[in-house]
């Protein structure tokens, strides 16, 4: 059994040593100016299998968790064969190596198509945090809205990108003067904003619960706190590193100049939704997710405006997080854990220990995740992550539900 001497637990003001249960490391380690934290959830993750072996395999994805201290991961259906059935969740509900929990989100329309529904009340028997349209925005409102009626009858969550169908292939940037200058095609805010506007409308009339992300603008935070004043059921997340980074950064701050880890979906908006996503994360309107989305070498290696959207997150989730809170721990660890974990289906335990107060150079070429396209690459960040212990449920001595549900606080 691993023991951790002169930690401070969660919710707790003392250090103290700490022996974790059934199913950690062996191992002593001095926590001495660290803490010992609920471990991490991401709500947005693209695993890359099966069927995209040169993206992510189980073993690195777990370790790439591991690493970045997450114990759950609740999974897009971007994979192939696309999760569309109840036979298809038997080998993606899984735990990976090192203890790491997955949770598949099947996918909302048979092959993401968006043409016909999925058998949502089969998939509804299972342990699954809810149905998913991978990303791929649905053009067909009636489609969306027998989505709603069924998810609400069946007590299902819907996972959904907030866009507009046609808008959202318009273009590779933030629409503004500074895509002019850059000679990238721009994405509109309109494009968000028309697509929240959608899925609130439809949730005002069939009750159902959603779950939209990742929102990457001002407008979009501004809606979202409009709907929750209203009552309505829904929640949001944003990226991890849309909270650090805006459009400038294509330009080649931090970076060289149109560099294709920065090539995101939706993209890097202005200065000031950047700041309006912080301020959402403050005020818990909104939780982080590390959005990971691992990309292939050859996916990456394109032209700007051809390369596949997508970074990599695990690794670097929490100092960002971390970082552009101002070193909020408290805040950090709601919005990484105990926020997030209300959206899993069943209670979970598991425990990070991180040092809050170290710097952190992300360096994607040492990163455990197949793929190396971080777009926080070369950053220098605050806050690290010491060890993980996804299958220690609880320590001795600390607080009922402190590592299961997250019910403690700073």
């Amino acid at each position: 059994m691993p023991r951790i001497e002169n930690v401070r637990v969660w919710g707790e003001k003392a250090p103290r040593a700490v022996d974790l249960g059934f199913g950690a490391a062996e191992g002593c380690t001095d926590g001495t100016g660290m803490v010992l934290v609920p471990s991490f959830v991401d709500l947005g993750c693209d695993p890359g299998f099966p069927g995209f072996p040169v993206r992510e395999t189980p073993t690195s994805l777990g370790n790439a968790a591991l690493a970045g201290g997450f114990a759950d991961l609740v999974t897009r259906p971007c994979v192939d064969p696309v999760p569309d059935q109840p036979e298809h969740l038997a080998d993606l509900r899984r735990t990976l190596p090192g203890g790491v929990r997955v949770w598949p989100t099947p996918a909302m329309t048979r092959g993401l198509a968006g043409q016909a529904l999925s058998e949502l009340g089969l998939l509804s028997r299972f342990s699954i945090p809810g149905v998913s349209d991978g990303g791929l925005v649905t053009a067909d409102t009636v489609i969306l809205r027998n989505a709603m009626e069924y998810a609400r009858h069946f007590s299902l969550r819907l996972w959904l990108r907030p866009a507009d169908p046609m808008l959202d292939a318009l273009g590779v940037v933030h629409d503004s003067p500074f895509a002019s200058v850059l000679g990238l095609r721009g994405n509109p805010v309109a494009n968000e904003e028309i697509g929240l506007a959608r899925i609130i409308a439809l949730v005002r009339a069939t009750g159902a619960r959603v779950v939209v992300g990742p929102i990457s603008s001002r407008v979009g935070v501004d809606m979202l706190r409009r709907s929750a004043a209203e009552g309505l059921p829904v929640s949001g997340y944003v990226a991890a590193r849309s909270l650090l980074l805006d459009e400038h950064v294509v330009e080649g701050a931090g970076h060289h100049p149109y560099d294709t880890r920065v090539r995101l979906h939706p993209p890097l908006r202005s200065v000031e939704d950047r700041e309006a996503l912080v301020d959402a994360v403050r005020q818990r309107l909104v939780v982080v997710s590390a959005d990971h989305a691992p990309r292939a070498p050859e996916e990456k290696e394109l032209e700007f405006e051809r390369a596949v959207p997508g970074a990599t997150g695990l690794e670097s989730a929490f100092a960002a997080t971390l970082t552009a809170l101002g070193g909020d721990l408290s805040a950090t660890v709601h919005a990484l854990s105990v926020g997030p974990r209300a959206f899993l289906p069943e209670p979970t335990g598991g425990w990070t220990l991180v040092d809050p107060r170290a710097e952190t150079l992300v360096d994607a070429s040492s990163h455990q995740s197949l793929a190396r396209n971080d777009a926080l690459d070369g950053k220098r960040l605050t806050g690290r992550v010491v060890a993980s212990f996804p299958a220690a449920g609880g320590i001795s001595g600390a607080r009922p539900g402190a590592g299961v549900l997250g019910q403690t606080d700073e």
